[in-house]
């Protein structure tokens, strides 16, 4: 009787996990499905279903992959990223832990975590020695030092990268003379200091503006601020004290005040075009490199 009732419950767990298998087999098939259609948020859905039925580990992580990258398509980097990390990466073999970093250190760019997509891009290279296998990160390594104002290690790891290609060596000469030029000192983005925007703007109201290069908004700025300094100057020199704390000095502080913030703003605002702007010209750079590569080595 035991031994009828133990292979009775062995046959149910079965029957369990292999119809577990199969929903988590038809979620998963069905998700990559409307993910091709780019519906990606129906999709995440269906990957997490999928997660939920399945029972190999590999999968899983093969479904938390899919899963991110449906974040990644919606825009939710932070969504993507917390996909990712629920990943024990380092078991994988190569070709899908590569996979996993590459999509971490975009979506950390994306969601300007610099520091965290240089960490992972240096995990890279620590487990691989093969330079093969590296060179498609470096693309994403350059943009992302680029961000970081390393203008120099971005312009070692260009030679590098171009270095390591299979070109020859007058096309790979000219293209170190144009990725000279581009990081010439005239043409590298100017750097605009957000507390030098602040002291300016608290001694001198629109200034800070004027410097981030604002000049019709901090004109602006400091003609009110002007006027309502004026203001408390002339109701305090006829005696009208209340009026012209609350209607003049008052309303000073707080213009004043948000001019400051507006300055600094400004200053990160013009700051991080200047990089996109930059990384904007290193990817049309990149782009021709990596079909010159194609059209030479098919």
């Amino acid at each position: 009787m035991l031994k009828v009732r133990f292979f009775s419950t062995c046959i149910f767990l079965l029957t369990l996990f292999s119809v577990n298998g199969i929903y988590a087999s038809d979620y998963f098939s069905y998700a990559l499905k409307i993910y091709s259609e780019g519906r990606f948020f129906e999709a995440s859905i269906e990957f997490e279903r999928a997660i939920y039925y399945e029972s190999d580990s590999n999968r899983i992580a093969l479904c938390r992959y899919y899963k991110s990258l449906c974040y990644k398509g919606l825009g939710r980097y932070d969504k993507a990223l917390e996909e990712l990390g629920n990943v024990n990466v380092e078991l994988m073999h190569d070709s899908l832990f590569l996979n996993f970093q590459y999509e971490q250190v975009l979506c950390s760019y994306l969601n300007k975590d610099l520091n965290q997509a240089l960490y992972n891009i240096d995990r890279i290279y620590m487990r691989f020695k093969d330079t093969l296998k590296i060179l498609e990160f470096i693309p994403l390594n350059i943009l992302c030092l680029n961000a970081c104002r390393q203008w120099d290690n971005a312009q070692i790891l260009w030679n590098f990268y171009i270095n390591n290609s299979r070109l020859n060596d007058s096309v790979k000469n000219n293209f170190k003379q144009e990725v000279k030029r581009l990081y010439s000192k005239k043409n590298l983005p100017r750097f605009y200091s957000a507390g030098k925007a602040e002291i300016l703007s608290s001694f001198l109201p629109g200034s800070g503006q004027i410097y981030s290069g604002a000049v019709l908004e901090g004109s602006f700025n400091a003609i009110i601020n002007l006027t309502f300094l004026y203001y408390t100057f002339t109701q305090f020199y006829r005696k009208y004290y209340i009026t012209g704390y609350f209607a003049g000095l008052k309303l000073f502080n707080k213009f004043h005040a948000g001019g400051i913030r507006r300055a600094k703003s400004l200053t990160e605002e013009k700051n991080e075009n200047g990089v996109k702007t930059f990384n904007s010209e290193n990817i049309s750079l990149m782009s021709r490199f990596i079909n010159t590569k194609s059209s030479e080595n098919p």
